[in-house]
């Protein structure tokens, strides 16, 4: 009969793991930067900076109001 407690996972793994969840919460965001980088990349938007910074704003905003403290702080 084993009388140890159980371990706890190591620092490591648990760092892993959380940085697995974030990344998860936090896709949404980047596949929709990365389909608008597509667009303006093929042509389909303009190629503005002015236009790229706006679309940033709004995909930042989106992203604070739906993860709430989740959310990046770039």
């Amino acid at each position: 009969m084993n009388t140890s407690s159980p371990s706890c996972p190591p620092a490591e793994a648990v760092l892993a793991g959380l940085q697995l969840v974030s990344d998860s919460l936090h896709l949404p965001f980047d596949v929709l930067r990365t389909q608008h980088a597509g667009a303006v990349h093929a042509g389909f938007l303009a190629n503005s900076i002015l236009e790229s910074g706006a679309f940033e704003r709004r995909v930042d905003a989106l992203e604070h109001m739906t993860l709430g403290p989740f959310a990046r702080h770039l």
